[in-house]
């Protein structure tokens, strides 16, 4: 799935670019998603809240909270560098205010049609490419988080605890049905209650292993076999045990 935001103060801007998107998403190979923010500061807000979006339009001239203010907070206090951002403007002369915030794509009002295509399109083309993203959903919001950040998930009852170098999240689901979504990522079983990622091994022993924020976790009789095996092998597509 494809998740797109729109930030514009203009409604009928708005209006016109969702109308596109949604056209749009019956000839391209997944689904888009798309949510719309009147202003900048509601974009943050959401942002704040661990949303994630592949794709933002983002109008430069806002009221308070300004589109290049926004772009910056994305890049550097949020540490995000996989959201393609668009700019959309009626003015052509932020071109060096841009530069540092990394930019998909400048788009000057009024917008074309075949131009936000291309834009979507080129998009698509670079998150299939470089980012591989484990997805969840906790209460109402959809989330993203990069798979070579996790370093293993946890299960506690109904719910799952996925940790990162310095934070963790989380959220209902069973381990096999996250198993299942990461097939081939190099996470493996190594217990009932821990699934974890191979390359945040960082010391293997017969009944346990050591992740890089050096937390050790057991490794039940039942899975020490397949973990030595997939460990030591070092398989990149390996079964899942």
């Amino acid at each position: 799935m494809l998740r797109i935001a729109i930030c514009d103060d203009q409604n009928h801007v708005c209006a016109q670019v969702e109308s596109i998107l949604l056209t749009l998403s019956k000839s391209l190979p997944e689904k888009v998603e798309v949510e719309v923010f009147y202003s900048g500061e509601a974009l943050i807000h959401f942002l704040l809240d661990g949303a994630y979006f592949d794709m933002i339009f983002l109008d430069i001239e806002l009221q308070m909270l300004n589109g290049v203010e926004v772009g910056r907070k994305i890049r550097d206090d949020f540490n995000n560098e996989t959201t393609q951002i668009v700019y959309i403007s009626a003015k052509d002369s932020y071109a060096m205010e841009l530069f540092d915030i990394r930019p998909l794509n400048f788009l000057i009002k009024p917008l074309q049609e075949y131009k936000i295509e291309a834009v979507v399109r080129k998009a698509i083309d670079l998150v299939d490419r470089g980012n591989h993203f484990f997805e969840y959903k906790s209460g109402r919001t959809q989330n993203k988080i990069p798979i070579k950040d996790i370093l293993y998930f946890e299960s506690k009852g109904k719910k799952v605890r996925m940790v990162l170098q310095d934070q963790h999240h989380e959220f209902y689901s069973k381990l096999i049905e996250i198993e299942q979504q990461l097939y081939n990522q190099d996470y493996l079983f190594i217990h009932k209650s821990y699934l974890v990622n191979y390359y945040h091994v960082i010391e293997y022993q017969y009944d346990y292993v050591k992740m890089s924020d050096l937390t050790i976790l057991p490794i039940s009789q039942q899975q020490r076999k397949c973990v030595r095996d997939r460990l030591l092998q070092r398989r990149r597509e390996g079964a899942s045990c």
